[in-house]
Order: structure tokens, then C-alpha cells, then sequence
């Protein structure tokens, strides 16, 4: 339904008066509502307070029940008191709402149980409309004063429909001042938007005729305000029109030549989405093959997901930045909207930037970053974990703060050796590592590494049950650093992320022409939609738990380009909350 600018005006007014209106009387209602509230919450708190202090357990149980029967009279019937034991049944109430020997589950009881300390239940603001519960309550604990232990829990619940009564109250005087409001707004709104409409009515009949080349007379300013103003605009703009369509098509050929010797790519777009100016350098960037006519089947060749229509219509970013390969090149394209003289959207310029070797070095070093960060923290985590042990005064004992010193020169031996290895770690991806491969006997690499995880074990409480058959031969053909690497990786995984106090089942098994090693966990598993993905660089099930324990997400990505490097495989298994079981198979040794 098209409206006038009378109309809307008229419609702003009320919407202005409507809005204020609901916005006050909700600021009224609600401030009133919790006024009231924290009135009947005081009166609660100190009644619980009260009754707390002057319970004398030494006394007879009837004089205990005397003690609660007056602080009811002084409520005037509007609160139930009930005496709950540490569990929060009933021993004793003043009303027959909930018997003796029942069970109160409410919030507060429960919270006050587990914190020992009085406990309220927040403002439910405009509750009474959405759940018409008229009662508030509150729980208070009696402790003993040697133990500290719970003796019992006063309940006491409170009427608050005189609270609600009084907001009904004041929602009606508001609806009717509201009504009253619109009416007085309608006739005002009338009566001055007339005065604004019909100066702008003429300039429309105006505009109208110029739009259809006729000429126009001098349209006269009948007055000095912003409409006087519009009006003497028009007219200049009527007068200039030669001469601006001049300038444009001056301005147009000059931007032609300058758009074609550009060392960025341009393209041009007119409303419908059909190209109407590219340069050179966009067929070089972009292909030749996949230049069309139009906007969508451009970029859906280049697998660029844009939408056209919302960007010309403002619905998207005014600029917008996308970043796409193409032929193994990072395009950098920026589009932005062109407007025409009226200052409508034109049409859709698109700006596109070479950023290859900036992308790739900018990878390079984030990646690099990254792995120095993930792949060093486990020795230094276990150099640090014995000299703090050696520091607590295992030092004293000879035999073990020798074992555990050369534990730590073993742990800094491998820290040189993987800060070697990270320099090198950029090159996987081109096939370009540098692998010293021998024969490998798993089981003595698995009683190594067990070894130098065994203190984040035992550190975590965590339960180690390790099985292998001793008489088989467990050869592989790899690099030991790289395996070792691998193996540390998927033991501190399932270490850091199974629940304290855990179980970490691992096994060294052959089947076949393989060498499996598996190992299964009592941690917080992985969820069915993410396992997929599991592998990918950068990626973590829990982002905030990830970056806490000092995960980077690239350890398991990581962990399988350099098994399949030594023609092995690695797999996951996990049920979301009951843990997850890693394994990974490697080539047997043939000699």
C-alpha cells in the first residue's frame, strides 16, 4: 500500500507517541514491580534472619515450634514458614501447602544445601503473565557452629499478588493516557503536515516534467525554511544540467583510459549485472575461460559466492572484501557500489588485487608460529614438571633426582631437535621435509615416551593401563624423531583432554603386515559433527577449552601428514562424552 508523505508523517507521530508511551509505562511498571518486590524480599531476608538467630537447638522441640508460630503471626498470614532438615524435607510448617516429609525441590533449598548460605529467588519480572505464579521464597540455613555442617534450612514463601494487582493497576492508567495521546496526535499530525506536503507536491509535478525533457519555469521560494531551500536547489540543478552531462562524459573517457593501464584488475557492472567495462589485467588474473557477460556467471565459475543484488541494494557491507583462488592465485577483490546523479545505485565496481606471495608468507609465518607454540610445549611442560618435583625436595634423594635430571636432558635433547624440525615443517606441504628413515622398534619408543608422560599421568590422576605383546617384533621403517613426535602429540591429547581421574588404555598390537598403536580415553569425546573435520588445520571442537589448555589446532593435522609421509594411517573414534580411541597403523619392517 503506497502512503503519502502527509500519511507518514502523521504515522511517525503516532509511532513517536506510541513508542514513548510503551517505553515510560514499561519503565514505570517494571521499577514499580522490583520497588515492590525488593520491599517483600527485605521483609523475607529479615524474617529468615531473625528466626536464624534466635533458634536455640538445645530446646525442646515444641518451644522450637512455638519460636516459628510467632514469627508467622508477624507476618499476618502472608508467608508459610517450614523447618526442612539438611535435606530439605519437611519436619514442620505452618500450612498444610506442602506436607510434612515432603521434599522440596525449589532452587533456593537446593542452593541453599550445596552453597550452606541464604539463598532468595531473583526477580521474575512480569512472572504473574507468564507462568501466574503469585509467591516468592527464600531459604536460610542453620549451621552448627563446630561443624559447620547443615542443621537445618528455614523456607519461608510470601504472597506477592499484591504486587502484580498493583502493576494491573497502573498498566490500565497507562493504555487509557495512551489512547487519549493518539487521538491529539491525529489531529495535530494533520494540520502540520499539510504545511510540509504541498510545497513538496509542486517540486514532485516539477521533477516529473524535467524527467521527461520538457522544459520547466523558475519555480518561486515561498518561504526561508528547508523546503525554500530544496526549492532553490532544484532550480540550480534544473539550470546545470547541460553542463554536468558534459562533465560526465568527459569524466567517463578519461577514467577508460586510466582503468585500462591500472596494475590491478577492474571490472564494471551496470544494475541488471551485466558487464559493461573490464581491463586487460582481469583476463590475466581471472582467465579467459571463465569471463562471462554477467555478474553471476562470473563468479560462480571461480567458485566466488556473491550476492549481486544484495550489495547494489545495501544489504550487504557498502564495501566488500572476498578473497578467492584462482589457478592457485589469492585474489583480493573489493566491491563497491557506483551511484548515478541522483545518487541511486548504479551498478557494481569490482577491484581485484594479486596478493599471492603476500598470502603465502603470511601463511607461512602463522603456521610456523603455531607449531613452535604446540609442538614444544610438552617437553618443556616436562622439564618444568620434574624440576618443580626436584624442587619440592626430590632433589635430596640421589638415585631419583638423577633419573628424573636425565629424563629432563632426554626432554631438551628433543626440544633442540624439534626447533630443527619446525624449520623444516613449512616444507611438508611441498613434498620437500627432509626424513632420516632407519628401523625403529615401536615397543622400546612407546616404553620412552610412556616414560616421559608417565608425571602428566600421574599429575591428572589419571589410570594407565598398557597392553603389548612382548615376544612379537614391532619394527618399523621411519624417522624416530617424526614418530616420536607423532606419539607425544596423541598422548598429551588424550591426557589433557580426559576428565580428572581418568583411564588412558594404549596397546601396541600387529595385525597383518602393520604395526597399530591405539590408545583410548575416558575424556569429553568429540561430537559426530565435528569428527569429520577433525583433521583440518586450525580447527578445535572447543575453541575456549582448546586455547586454555594451549591447543592450537594444528597438533592432529600435524600428526597426519607426518604418518602418511611414512605410508602409515591415522583414524578417530570418539562418542561426544564418553571419550575417544585414536589409531594409527604403520607399515610392518621388512628387511
Amino acid at each position: 500500500m503506497k502512503l503519502s508523505i502527509q500519511m507518514k508523517i502523521v504515522m511517525i507521530y503516532l509511532c513517536t507517541i506510541i513508542i514513548i508511551m510503551l517505553i515510560s509505562g514499561t519503565f514505570i511498571v517494571y521499577s514499580t514491580e522490583e520497588r515492590d518486590y525488593k520491599s517483600i524480599q527485605s521483609e523475607m531476608e529479615q524474617l529468615t534472619e531473625s528466626i536464624a538467630t534466635r533458634y536455640e537447638w538445645d530446646l525442646k522441640e515444641e518451644d522450637t515450634d512455638e519460636i516459628l508460630k510467632e514469627y508467622l503471626n508477624l507476618t499476618n498470614g502472608k508467608s508459610k514458614i517450614y523447618r526442612l532438615d539438611n535435606t530439605g524435607r519437611v519436619d514442620w510448617g505452618t500450612s498444610n501447602a506442602i506436607s510434612e516429609g515432603t521434599t522440596v525441590a525449589q532452587e533456593v533449598v537446593i542452593r541453599a544445601i550445596n552453597t550452606k548460605e541464604f539463598a532468595m529467588a531473583p526477580i521474575n519480572h512480569f512472572g504473574s503473565m507468564l507462568n501466574g505464579r503469585r509467591e516468592t521464597d527464600c531459604a536460610r540455613p542453620i549451621l552448627n557452629e563446630k561443624t559447620g555442617s547443615i542443621i537445618a534450612i528455614i523456607y519461608v514463601v510470601t504472597d506477592i499478588k499484591s504486587v502484580y494487582e498493583n502493576m494491573e493497576r497502573i498498566m490500565g492508567t497507562i493504555a487509557t493516557s495512551l489512547v487519549a495521546s493518539m487521538f491529539i496526535m491525529i489531529v495535530f499530525g494533520i494540520f502540520f503536515s499539510r504545511m510540509i506536503t504541498m510545497p513538496i507536491k509542486t517540486l514532485t509535478m516539477s521533477a516529473k516534467k524535467l524527467a521527461k525533457g520538457n522544459s520547466i519555469k523558475r519555480i518561486s521560494v515561498e518561504a526561508n525554511d528547508e523546503i525554500g531551500e530544496l526549492t532553490q536547489s532544484f532550480n540550480y540543478m534544473a539550470m546545470q544540467l547541460g553542463n554536468t552531462m558534459e562533465a560526465i562524459t568527459s569524466e567517463k573517457n578519461k577514467l577508460e583510459k586510466i582503468f585500462e593501464h591500472m596494475a590491478d584488475g577492474v571490472m564494471a557492472f551496470n544494475r541488471q549485472g551485466e558487464l559493461i567495462h573490464v581491463n586487460s589485467v582481469c583476463y590475466d588474473m581471472i582467465g579467459v575461460l571463465n569471463m562471462g557477460y554477467r555478474f553471476e556467471p562470473i563468479f560462480e565459475n571461480i567458485d566466488a559466492q556473491i550476492d549481486f543484488e544484495k550489495i547494489l541494494l545495501g544489504q550487504s557491507d557498502d564495501t566488500l572484501e572476498k578473497m578467492v583462488i584462482v589457478n592457485d592465485k589469492y585474489l583480493n577483490m573489493h566491491f563497491d557500489v557506483y551511484l548515478n546523479a541522483k545518487q541511486e545505485p548504479d551498478g557494481l565496481v569490482v577491484v581485484i588485487q594479486d596478493v599471492t606471495k603476500q598470502q603465502k608468507l603470511d601463511e607461512m609465518r602463522k603456521e610456523f608460529v603455531a607449531n613452535v607454540s604446540h609442538e614444544l610445549r610438552t617437553p618443556l611442560t616436562t622439564v618444568k614438571s620434574y624440576t618443580e618435583t626436584l624442587m619440592d625436595g626430590a632433589i635430596e634423594d640421589k638415585d631419583m633426582a638423577m633419573h628424573f635430571l636425565n629424563v629432563m636432558d632426554k626432554e631438551a635433547d628433543r626440544m633442540t631437535a624439534l626447533v630443527h624440525d619446525l624449520l623444516e615443517l613449512s616444507r611438508i606441504d611441498n613434498r620437500q621435509i627432509q626424513l632420516n628413515f632407519s628401523e625403529i622398534d615401536m615397543k622400546a619408543m612407546m616404553d620412552e615416551v610412556l616414560e616421559a608422560q608417565s608425571i602428566h599421568i600421574e599429575k591428572n590422576g589419571h589410570r594407565l593401563i598398557y597392553s603389548v605383546d612382548t615376544s612379537e617384533d614391532f619394527s618399523i621403517y621411519g624417522d624416530s624423531t617424526r614418530i616420536k613426535q607423532v606419539l607425544h602429540n596423541i598422548m598429551s591429547n588424550a591426557i589433557k583432554y580426559s576428565i580428572d581421574p581418568g583411564t588412558l588404555t594404549v596397546s601396541l598390537k600387529k595385525e597383518a603386515e602393520k604395526i597399530i598403536f591405539q590408545i583410548a580415553d575416558t575424556g569429553i569425546g568429540i561430537p559426530k559433527e565435528d569428527l569429520k573435520r577433525i583433521f583440518e588445520r586450525f580447527y578445535r571442537v572447543d575453541k575456549a577449552r582448546s586455547r586454555k589448555l594451549g591447543g592450537t589446532g594444528l597438533g592432529l593435522s600435524i600428526a597426519k601428514e607426518l604418518v602418511e609421509l611414512h605410508g602409515g594411517n591415522i583414524r578417530i573414534e570418539s562418542e561426544f562424552g564418553e571419550g575417544t580411541t585414536v589409531t594409527i597403523s604403520f607399515p610392518k619392517y621388512r628387511m
